[in-house]
């Protein structure tokens, strides 16, 4: 049990600081709005979601602590294009680890990059639901007026209660279920070669 937790740990590390990395250097390159600053970037610790981190060790899917993002500051462009950005790096984390996965020779270093490519592709997929603090909802925010950012925060924290709520109901898990099926036969597609 302690093992797997342990794997679970580093796993859920290297889905979620590479990808905070790689988000945050595409948005230095194409945002320019002040709201969206990631001060934290060099702190792994600031990404872990404590509810995410067990979703995922026990359910196969989940999610990270959201950025800080001070969203009056925020252009609604860049808004978009930095959850964008947060959807793609899973993605790519997804074929990296995967790749990386075919040709490792030790059984924890396998075992902690499988599991790595799976999930990032399951967060990936996960970040499209229109949850906060899901990159999708952020995406959909760039779209509205401005007075409805306030709601927006006030409704963020409130998401995160929903997704809990989901989860325990088991309402989530049974949504996820043919998902993580999926994701799991295209994971071993990648790293094995077949489905």
């Amino acid at each position: 049990m302690l093992v797997n937790l342990f794997y679970a740990f580093v796993s859920y590390i290297l889905i979620s600081w590479p990808r905070e990395i790689l988000r945050n250097s595409a948005a230095k390159v194409f945002s320019t709005s002040k709201g969206i600053k990631n001060v934290q970037l060099l702190n792994p610790i600031r990404y872990i979601d404590p509810i995410g981190i067990l979703a995922f060790a026990f359910f196969d899917f989940g999610w990270t602590r959201s950025p800080l993002i001070d969203y009056p500051k925020a252009k609604k462009k860049d808004l978009f294009f930095y959850s964008l950005f947060g959807i793609v790096s899973s993605f790519l984390l997804f074929l990296v680890y995967g790749i990386i996965a075919r040709y490792a020779n030790n059984a924890m270093l396998f075992r902690i990059l499988y599991t790595s490519a799976k999930w990032s592709l399951t967060y990936a997929f996960i970040s499209i639901l229109p949850i906060p603090p899901l990159d999708n909802t952020r995406m959909i925010l760039a779209f509205l007026p401005s007075k409805y950012y306030e709601w927006y925060l006030k409704f963020n924290f409130y998401g995160v209660i929903f997704m809990i709520g989901l989860l325990v109901l088991w309402i989530l898990p049974m949504i996820m279920h043919p998902f993580v099926i999926i994701i799991t036969n295209v994971t071993n597609f990648i790293i094995f070669g077949n489905w």
